[in-house]
């Protein structure tokens, strides 16, 4: 064989093998189910205002935008600037589009989303603020406690995106009560913070924690808080220790965050779920927005009201100086402060 058949010979085999090579990745990207759904959705930082690239397989939504929205920015800390005065009203809804609006809820495909916390101390509002934002934006949400959740009924029902682990990125936020230094930069696109008056979110957990896990009466828990005896103080330095470094360490530690105030949430849950959905970077669609709370009313109602005040005078004292470093904190910050906060509003 002479070089010049030899040399065709070999150019004709090297297209074949490419063109081999080639096909066998185009099957493998359409047939793994990570590799084909894994779509990058970066925010582009535009001065004031955030920008998403929507995905070609962005789902269109009814009514929806993908325009810029400005972002007022002190720090850290972000403050979408949404206007919600032509919004339409919860009277002129219909139930049959809001049940349509809960049943298109999706879990989005794997890698797509950024990972967005939803952080909390525990009976801050996360639950009902997930089922806000899952009929807002028409994505699931995903929970860094997936593992200890995903076998329970409302979860497989409804928060579909936390049977799974958060890292796959298939949530439109992730919830979490961790608090770590190491924990926060795990979310890349930053978090939502809940922040929740104590007097009430530590009452609330004492009796999700004893009465929910441990099977302990609502009347032996309300004589324990009445009486004050151990089983209560013992767990109330603990739990205010909890609630102060939960909000601190986000405030101090998380590059992207928006703060939302649990009872500006009950207040005005129409403003304050287009800011979390503003600053998830999701379509706005106030129908959607409008329906979310429409089929998830204000949770004032859930809260534990006693007929006397179970904080001694001593843990008034330590609560109310826990409350005043979050709320310096915050104003260090260039934030908003806190809330003037009830002491315990009795019935």
């Amino acid at each position: 064989m002479d070089m010049k058949s030899a040399t065709q010979k070999i150019t004709k085999y090297s297209w074949t093998g490419l063109f081999l090579i080639l096909f066998m990745l185009y099957i493998v990207r359409n047939t793994h189910p990570d590799l084909s759904d894994r779509q990058s959705r970066p925010i582009k930082f535009q001065r004031d205002t955030v920008v998403y690239d929507v995905s070609p397989k962005e789902k269109k939504r009814k009514g929806s935008t993908n325009s810029g929205v400005a972002m007022q920015r002190r720090g850290n800390l972000l403050y979408p600037m949404v206007n919600v005065t032509n919004f339409p009203r919860i009277d002129d809804l219909d139930e049959e589009e809001c049940q349509a609006m809960m049943d298109d809820v999706i879990v989005a495909p794997a890698y797509s989303m950024p990972l967005t916390a939803l952080a909390s101390f525990p009976r801050s509002g996360n639950t009902w603020t997930r089922s806000l934002l899952q009929v807002a934006t028409g994505y699931s949400t995903g929970s860094v406690h997936w593992e200890s959740e995903r076998n329970r009924q409302r979860v497989q029902e409804w928060f579909l995106a936390g049977t799974e682990d958060y890292m796959r990125q298939t949530g439109v936020c992730v919830k979490t009560h961790e608090f770590s230094i190491d924990h926060i930069p795990i979310f890349n696109n930053g978090a939502i913070i809940l922040i929740r008056n104590p007097y009430y979110s530590v009452v609330s957990d004492y009796f999700r924690f004893f009465g929910g896990l441990k099977n302990i009466s609502r009347n032996q828990l309300v004589e324990s808080m009445e009486s004050r005896n151990d089983h209560w103080t013992k767990v109330l330095l603990p739990q205010f220790q909890r609630w102060k470094l939960t909000n601190i360490n986000w405030i101090n530690n998380c590059k992207r965050l928006l703060v939302v105030f649990f009872e500006d949430l009950e207040r005005d849950p129409v403003r304050e779920l287009t800011r979390m959905v503003t600053f998830l970077g999701q379509p706005l669609s106030p129908r959607r927005i409008m329906c979310a709370i429409y089929n998830f009313r204000p949770m004032e109602a859930h809260r534990s009201h006693m007929n006397f005040d179970p904080y001694t005078p001593e843990m008034h004292a330590i609560l109310d100086s826990y409350i005043q470093e979050v709320n310096k904190t915050l104003l260090q910050k260039g934030g908003n402060p806190l809330p003037t906060y009830e002491k315990y509003a009795l019935t």
